[in-house]
Order: structure tokens, then C-alpha cells, then sequence
């Protein structure tokens, strides 16, 4: 370990010689210092913390990469100059040497992670704490941005015995007698989903209740839980503005009540911010829309409110904090930092810097782009000679990708930004799948390969 340790000293050395290295750094300082300046006129703050933390989230991943690849160019030109046939003469072994490497490469990522990492911390809650307008501004910054929030999907009801009932009574009428082709479990099917089409439908004057359960939180009135929705209307009023009320709290099992009168622009995304206290014991929060204008002097114009599906109404309760949600992130980021590093050592263990860099360029769009490349496949068409070629794609598609990772998979920058919870599981899953497995036979192979290579032999 003693003799690791010292090649990697050596690495990080070089590595902070090396003047594209201090470019790369200047680069992320830059971006991490300057975003706020430039995100000052944003309409509101909590938007301008949204785009400093996507931004420089995107940028420190991207010249972390190419600080990777650079950092490899040490290996490269120390075979390429004979200088590795020195260090060859010394007793260490080729395998020690390859990982020493690595471990200096990835050291000097992990510490400019940590140093970033802190900085995207305090330059958010600086924002946050210095620049916020308004109430509901930092309403949002607090519960919907600068947290990590868990999200769970309204109760479906159970509409099984609803439909047996009605196709039942309906097949004893004879309601069925003169339909062609009866399928008795289509028809099933189909009654189920008219029940819950029924209950996503509001007529004018009409209430619907909704069902939230296992929401864990604090149920104290100082924190907010936020419901989420997405409404279509039928019969459009002349502004294109929906007019409604939502009743959160439910007073039959002891919680508060909180009344919103909205003004919602149709078929946008819309939230809302409920006091806490409004949860039940049992962990439940019934949410109850009204189809009626609370606001007096404007006309009620006879809307029907629908939802297309369950999944549009949505609630979100925080799980845990802003920093624990920043450092699950930049551990993911990290875990692909470690396998680009033995990639990047693999190639440079046989070829020449060029060509190595290259590899590696290419490995990063592959892995990057693995999501992309799947669901371009379902484009083409399914006859001809479109639909061999198809196959072929297909094919090397799964060959290509079991050896190369997606690393979209292991990307949760859009979450953090929006206050989505990076989930420890998620951690341990890139941790399990990018560095136990993928590092280390990325690392293996690269030693192996270089035991066996001819350092005295020219790279191409």
C-alpha cells in the first residue's frame, strides 16, 4: 500500500503542475463564482437558484471528465519517452503502478468534489437568504427547491366491485345480447376505466374527494407539504382561467382545515402549499376539489374539470435535507468519475495520449447517450429493409451496452434541482454497480493488460 500511496503522490503532483489541469480548475471556479452574478435580473430568486445549481452541476461534471482524460496524458508520455523504464527498474510492481495512478487521479477529483460541493452549498443558501422577494418566493425556496422532497402519487380507489356490479346487472338484462364479439373481460376492463374516468370528472357545482396515505413527515403547521396537479377543462372560459376551491384537512379524524380559493391558468402544472397539520395520525391527507368560483363579481361559466390520469395529481413531503441531497449527487458523480478514470488508465496503458484520449471521448458519448440510442430505435419502421437493420441495431445496441454503462442512470442533477430526494438506495446501486463491478474490471483488465505490454514498444 505504502508503494500506491506513492505513486499516487506522485500523480497528484503532477497533476497540479500540469497547466490544463489549473485551466480546468479556473473553469469550475469561474462557473461557481460568476452564475450568481449572472442570474441576478431572473424573475424571481427561487428560478435563479434552479439555473445556478443545473448549470453548475452540468459544468463541474463535464470539466471534471476532461480533467480525467488530461490527467491520464502523465502515463501516456512516460511510456511514450521511456521514462516508466526508471520506474520499472524500481521494485514495484506493474499492478501497483496502474492503481497508484488511478488513485492519484481519483483523489484529485474527490477533493475538488468536496471544494465544489461546498461552494454549491453556501453560494445556494447565500442566494436563497440574500435575494428573495417575496414570502411565497422563499416558500418555495425553502420547501420546494432547497430540500429533499419524496413524491407520492393520489389513492386509486377500488372501482372491482363498482364494475362486477353494473356488467352483472347489465348481462341480466340482456344489455349484452346484441353485441358482436362479446369479451366479457374487455368489457370488465373498459368499465373500470369509465369508473375512474367518472371519478377524474368534476361537473360544475360538484365536489371529489382525494385520497393521500403514507405520507412521512412532520405534521407540525411551520412545515408545508406541497400538492401538485394538472387540470383539463371542458367548455374553456373566455380568459383561459380555471376558478376553483381545494379543502385540505379532514376535521372527522381531529386535523386542521385549510381553504385555497385558485385562479389556475388550464392545463399547466400547478401547486400548492398545505400546512403540514392538515395530515391525519394515520398518516393520510384528504384533498377535496370544488368545482365552483369562490370569487364574487366573476361568473361561474359552467366548467367540468378532468384529470387524464391519477399520476397528474401528486403531493411531495420532505425526507431529509438540501446538503444530504447535494452529497448523495456528487457520490453518484463521483462513482462515474472512478470508472472514467480506469477507462481513461486502460487506454493509456496501450495506446498514445491522442489516441487514448479519443477512447475516452468516445466511452463518455456512448455511456451518456445510452438512453437516447434505445428509444431512437423505435422509430423505424418494422418491414423491409428498415426492420434488419433494426435487428442489427439492436444486436450490437445490447452487446455494446453490457459492457458500457448508462450513466443517465446514475445522474440525479434534475432531481437535486427541483428538491426531488436522491435516494440512498440509488447511492448504493452506482456505488455497487460503477465501482465494485465496473471499476474493478475495468482496473483489472488494465492491469493485466499493462503486465503484459512491452513498455519499450512504441505507442500508436
Amino acid at each position: 500500500m505504502t508503494r500506491i500511496w506513492a505513486v499516487a503522490r506522485q500523480t497528484i503532483a503532477e497533476g497540479v503542475r500540469m497547466k490544463v489541469a489549473l485551466v480546468f480548475i479556473a473553469f469550475i471556479l469561474l462557473i461557481l463564482g460568476g452564475l450568481p452574478f449572472v442570474l441576478r435580473n431572473e424573475d424571481s430568486v427561487s428560478s435563479a437558484v434552479q439555473t445556478f445549481l443545473s448549470f453548475s452541476l452540468a459544468g463541474l461534471n463535464f470539466f471534471l471528465c476532461l480533467l480525467t482524460i488530461f490527467l491520464t496524458r502523465s502515463l501516456s508520455e512516460e511510456i511514450a519517452g521511456g521514462q516508466i523504464l526508471l520506474m520499472m527498474a524500481k521494485p514495484v510492481p506493474r499492478w501497483q503502478f496502474v492503481v497508484g495512478k488511478w488513485l492519484g487521479i481519483v483523489t484529485i477529483n474527490g477533493v475538488l468534489l468536496v471544494f465544489s460541493g461546498l461552494a454549491i452549498f453556501f453560494v445556494a443558501h447565500g442566494m436563497a437568504k440574500y435575494q428573495a422577494t417575496d414570502e411565497y418566493d422563499k416558500l418555495r425556496l425553502r420547501d420546494e427547491i432547497l430540500t429533499a422532497r419524496h413524491g407520492i402519487k393520489v389513492d386509486i380507489p377500488d372501482f372491482r366491485q363498482d364494475a362486477e356490479d353494473y356488467f352483472n346487472d347489465r348481462l341480466e338484462s340482456g344489455g349484452y345480447s346484441g353485441v358482436i364479439d362479446f369479451d366479457p373481460k374487455r368489457e370488465r376492463n373498459r368499465l373500470l376505466d369509465d369508473f375512474a374516468q367518472i371519478d377524474r370528472t368534476i361537473y360544475p357545482l360538484e365536489s371529489r374527494d382525494y385520497l393521500f396515505s403514507n405520507i412521512r413527515c412532520d405534521r407540525t403547521a411551520d412545515r408545508t407539504v406541497q400538492v401538485r396537479y394538472e387540470a383539463e377543462v371542458w367548455a374553456y372560459p373566455p380568459d383561459e382561467i380555471l376558478r376553483c376551491v381545494w379543502v385540505f384537512g379532514d376535521l372527522d379524524k381531529g386535523t386542521s382545515q385549510y381553504v385555497f380559493h385558485r385562479r389556475d391558468v388550464i392545463a399547466r402544472r400547478q401547486s400548492i402549499f398545505v400546512p403540514a397539520d392538515a395530515i391525519a395520525a394515520d398518516r393520510t391527507l384528504k384533498a377535496t376539489l370544488i368545482n365552483q368560483n369562490p370569487f364574487e363579481g366573476e361568473p361561474q361559466f359552467g366548467n367540468t374539470i378532468s384529470f387524464t390520469t391519477y399520476d397528474v395529481i401528486e403531493m411531495f413531503f420532505p425526507v431529509g435535507t438540501f446538503g444530504g441531497n447535494l452529497a448523495r449527487q456528487l457520490t453518484l458523480v463521483f462513482c462515474r468519475l472512478m470508472l472514467l478514470a480506469a477507462f481513461a488508465m486502460m487506454a493509456a496503458c496501450l495506446f498514445s495520449f491522442p489516441v487514448a484520449c479519443l477512447m475516452t471521448f468516445c466511452f463518455i458519448v456512448m455511456a451518456s447517450m445510452t438512453g437516447y440510442l434505445s428509444g431512437s430505435l423505435i422509430h423505424f419502421e418494422s418491414e423491409g429493409a428498415y426492420y434488419w437493420f433494426k435487428k442489427f441495431a439492436e444486436v450490437l445496441y445490447s452487446v455494446l451496452f453490457f459492457i458500457i454503462p448508462d450513466f443517465s442512470r446514475y445522474d440525479g442533477a434534475s432531481l437535486l434541482v427541483n428538491g426531488r430526494n436522491v435516494t440512498l438506495m440509488w447511492v448504493l446501486t452506482g456505488i455497487r454497480d460503477l465501482v465494485l463491478i465496473g471499476t474493478t474490471a475495468v482496473g483489472l483488465l488494465a492491469c493485466i493488460l499493462f503486465q503484459r505490454r512491452e513498455v519499450a514498444e512504441t505507442s500508436f
